[in-house]
């Protein structure tokens, strides 16, 4: 079996993505409410916590944390009362202290919405910033987590060197280029993205048949050439 992955266009993968999206991807609140807020706290909570368990955690922080000045304003022993139920509350607590005050001095308590700026916010790496973007100000902005990297390097047959694949650069330009497509559907690509890792590209026992990206995946013909 022989497929020429140079002729494997952007937007033809972009556009099984979002179909296979429109029917399979999950529901969660920040999904939902796309404030900004909403959706950078999420992003922090979401760190070494599933998704479920952070879409049943979340209503009741955000009804005792409503924006950046509440958070600010918070008793720090409160806050991390408040995370407990998550595990590393001290850890989580100290960071959206940190974030809260900075939000808070540099911008008004307003989420910045431009890369630069949220990058220089305390513990706001390349993929949250990209999720802030995305997700909230619906730019075309490409996010890579461990699941994300995983189809992209096992789709177009990329093995990084000298770094994990999330950090790859060329990984990353991929995953721009799937997004840089069409700016009204990026968020929902993205979101593909990560559904796709975590239900069906998995790290162990992949379900390539059940993949809306299986007939060009370099893993699959490399599994079926071996």
């Amino acid at each position: 079996m022989t497929v020429d992955f140079s002729n494997v266009m952007c937007t033809n993968v972009s556009n099984k993505l979002i179909a296979w999206f429109d029917t399979n991807g999950r529901s969660f609140i920040w999904r939902e409410r796309r404030e900004p807020f909403v959706v950078l706290i999420a992003e922090i909570l979401l760190k070494k916590t599933s998704a479920n368990v952070v879409n049943q955690f979340l209503p009741r922080f955000l009804d005792r944390y409503s924006d950046v000045h509440a958070l600010n304003n918070s008793k720090f022993e409160e806050l991390e009362e408040a995370l407990a139920p998550l595990g590393l509350s001290a850890q989580r607590g100290k960071q959206l202290k940190s974030l809260a005050q900075a939000l808070v001095q540099s911008y008004g308590g307003i989420i910045p919405s431009e890369r630069d700026e949220l990058l220089q916010l305390p513990g706001i790496g390349d993929y949250t910033a990209g999720a802030v973007l995305s997700f909230a100000y619906r730019k075309p902005e490409a996010i890579v987590d461990t699941n994300v990297a995983r189809i992209i390097s096992r789709f177009y047959g990329i093995k990084p060197s000298r770094c994990e694949a999330r950090r790859s650069p060329e990984v990353w330009e991929r995953a721009r280029g799937l997004v840089s497509q069409d700016s009204e559907c990026s968020q929902r690509i993205n979101w593909a993205l990560l559904d796709l890792g975590a239900l069906i590209c998995r790290p162990r026992r992949p379900k390539c048949d059940e993949c809306p990206l299986n007939d060009n995946c370099a893993f699959i013909a490399r599994e079926f050439t071996a």
